[in-house]
């Protein structure tokens, strides 16, 4: 009997994922393309500030659903959609520092934004930090 209920929640906690994620995901891009940075991050925070805390496991596993779903947005990928949404959907995401940095040059691929929490795979020029 445990291991059946088991089976069945985490079925229904992604799909629960997947819609706050979903949910969130238009007025996420909206303010991303319109909105100054700060503007957005701080929306973000917001949002985020009411929602509980993730274990590092639960956390994860809003990470890779974010993840899935950002890969299918038009336009492709966008790793300041993607931290904006983490922050949205729990509090500890919300109270880490956004991290933005930039190669020398610009064009494609010379830019990054990661949550403090994060460890980039790169080195930048320059780093800020919201």
């Amino acid at each position: 009997m445990n291991q059946v209920s088991v089976e069945v929640v985490r079925p229904l906690g992604l799909a629960l994922e997947l819609f706050r994620v979903l949910r969130l995901l238009p007025g996420t891009e909206l303010g991303r393309r319109e909105g100054s940075l700060h503007t957005v991050v701080a929306d973000a925070r917001r949002k985020g500030a009411h929602r509980p805390a993730r274990s590092s496991t639960d956390r994860a596993r809003l990470r890779r659903i974010i993840s899935r779903v950002d890969g299918h947005f038009p336009g492709g990928a966008n790793c300041v959609r993607r931290a904006l949404l983490e922050m949205s959907l729990d509090s500890g995401a919300a109270g880490e520092r956004l991290f933005a940095g930039f190669k020398t040059g610009g064009g494609a691929g010379s830019g990054h934004a990661w949550l403090e929490s994060e460890t980039p795979t790169a080195r930048y020029d320059a780093v800020i930090s919201i």
